[in-house]
């Protein structure tokens, strides 16, 4: 095994405590490895009613395999034209 597989295969803990409103936080060294900020969405997924998945949400446009490497990231205007152009009956 390499050593870049052996590092997509770490995992990182942490200890947050629950809010009373049920919030937690992100630490801020994973939002800035995850590029999420406040206008990202994420998504949970409730695994064997025991465990929770949290995951940056991303557009079906923004491919996350190297492909696009050195490319510029999409614009939010261009974002909404490919879909436009891929979706024109949605709104």
């Amino acid at each position: 095994m390499t050593i870049k597989k052996m590092k997509k295969q770490m995992t990182e803990k942490i200890t947050q405590k629950v809010s009373s409103n049920g919030r937690i936080v992100i630490p801020k060294e994973w939002r800035d490895k995850l590029a999420i900020d406040d206008t990202n969405e994420v998504e949970m997924e409730l695994k064997d009613n025991k465990t929770i998945l949290v995951k940056k949400k991303t557009h079906p446009l923004e491919i996350e395999d190297d492909l696009f490497k050195g490319v510029s990231p999409f614009t939010e205007e261009e974002l909404e034209e490919a879909k436009k152009s891929l979706f024109p009956d949605e709104k």
